[in-house]
């Protein structure tokens, strides 16, 4: 046989067989023994049999049994070398199977509905009773909660336990029952989470609900007497490994006589209260404008003394910012491009300015002018937050617009007469989700049975 050259050599190494011979190879290269023979190629990866026909005794198989096809192998042996490259994708192709062919049911069902607002999921019940069965799953609900995240409209809270919804697609965003009429009790709507809502009763009882499914269940009675100048934040992060839907509700309790607030927390993990041992001795005497709001694994109160306290529940430790300078405290919290922004509405001459401060520190501001002729005449401006990180919605007089920073395009989504005369209504986003509300502990023995 006579000599290879070293690119016929590498040629045929590349392609998996050895063709050099023994004689033929010299002392350095280690002695190469031809391979004549591979049985019982697996396709799950395994070697069931290799033999070296070298000198027709020796049997190399029983040691190959957990080696993968994507590795090259190389077998010592104290007179033999074997090195053999091998190449899965021929008898991968020739053993593939074709895919299984998917209607477009499957494809709607798994993969269009978790991107659904609540009210068409329960309209689409009545399409057939395998989309019925899919609807009431557990699981599409935990795939829409964490998928569907705009804002369907928003809660508009009056004093005095009154509040009603203003949906901003009322055909798609709407729910049966917006007053919570099945709460057994009047409420006033404290914090908003991700389609949980937190209420709280006249008896001053923490209530969690959803007011899609009409779900609700009642929270024990904390540890701290929770005053009216209590400040709290329903905190929920729909996650792909939180499938049980665990919630916190973090309130900030100014304790009287005391100088001191503390942070008192319930979890439904636990189920039960529990109090942060870092004590807030900054803001004893303030008072909380509003509820809390909880982005990012914070909650953030706006204080009249021109600060926003934060407090994270999971480290348990607060802290405090500025406000941005000569802004008042009649501004809102909310999320805006990503980042977590304070959005002030003010009125000059007969535009409407919002101004938009962002970064952690507040410090950055940007001026969004909404023309007169959306304004109209001189009124009352009022901001209710920012829907999907781009467009403003602004209260002017009783006439709710909608403004797109992007486009600048602006709109009015409608006339509420409700809204006249009252200078201390509270705004709440709302998202339209199926979330499902935990099963709770019974605060005392001799309540009554709750609503499932």
């Amino acid at each position: 046989m006579s000599a290879m050259t070293d690119s016929e050599s590498d040629s045929m190494l590349d392609d998996g067989c050895l063709l050099s011979d023994k004689d033929n190879v010299s002392e350095e290269s280690g002695g190469w023994t031809i391979v004549d023979q591979m049985e019982s190629l697996d396709m799950n990866g395994w070697f069931s049999d290799w033999e070296c026909c070298s000198d027709g005794s020796d049997s190399i198989g029983q040691g190959m049994q957990s080696l993968h096809l994507n590795e090259a192998v190389e077998i010592y042996h104290p007179q033999r070398f074997v090195h053999q490259r091998l190449n899965p994708f021929a008898e991968f192709t020739r053993r593939i199977r074709p895919p299984r062919v998917t209607c477009i049911e499957e494809v709607v069902r798994v993969h269009v509905l978790p991107l659904l607002p609540a009210k068409s999921l329960c309209r689409f019940r009545a399409v057939c009773k395998g989309w019925n069965q899919w609807i009431s799953n557990p699981f599409l609900a935990h795939q829409q909660t964490m998928q569907f995240r705009r804002i369907s409209g928003f809660f508009c809270q009056k004093p005095g336990f009154y509040f009603y919804f203003i949906p901003l697609d009322p055909p798609t965003h709407c729910m049966p029952n917006p007053y919570l009429t099945f709460m057994p009790t009047r409420v006033n709507i404290r914090s908003i989470c991700s389609g949980l809502l937190c209420v709280q009763g006249v008896d001053d009882i923490y209530y969690i609900c959803n007011p899609v499914t009409k779900k609700w269940k009642m929270l024990p009675n904390p540890s701290f007497y929770h005053g009216p100048g209590t400040a709290v934040s329903l905190a929920f992060e729909p996650l792909m490994f939180n499938f049980s839907q665990n919630f916190e509700l973090v309130c900030a309790v100014p304790v009287p006589g005391s100088g001191f607030v503390v942070f008192e927390i319930f979890s439904s993990r636990s189920r039960s209260w529990r109090a942060s041992e870092d004590l807030c001795f900054e803001l004893a005497n303030a008072t909380f404008i509003g509820d809390g709001y909880y982005w990012g694994g914070s909650v953030y109160w706006v204080v009249d003394c021109g600060v926003i306290l934060v407090f994270n529940p999971r480290i348990e430790q607060y802290s405090i910012m500025q406000l941005p300078v000569g802004t008042s405290t009649d501004g809102n919290l909310t999320e805006m491009h990503g980042e977590l922004c304070y959005m002030v509405a003010l009125e000059e001459g007969s535009d409407i300015a919002v101004h938009i401060y962002g970064v952690m520190d507040m410090s950055s501001s940007c001026r969004i002018c909404i023309p007169s002729a959306c304004s109209g005449n001189p009124r009352q401006v009022r901001l209710m937050g920012c829907v999907d990180g781009d467009v403003l919605v602004v209260c002017i007089g009783n006439v709710v617009i909608s403004h797109s920073v992007s486009t600048r395009e602006t709109r009015m989504l409608g006339t509420d007469r409700m809204l006249e005369g009252c200078t201390v209504m509270r705004y709440l986003p709302y998202v339209n989700s199926l979330v499902h509300v935990n099963e709770l502990p019974e605060p005392y023995d001799h309540r009554e049975s709750m609503e499932c």
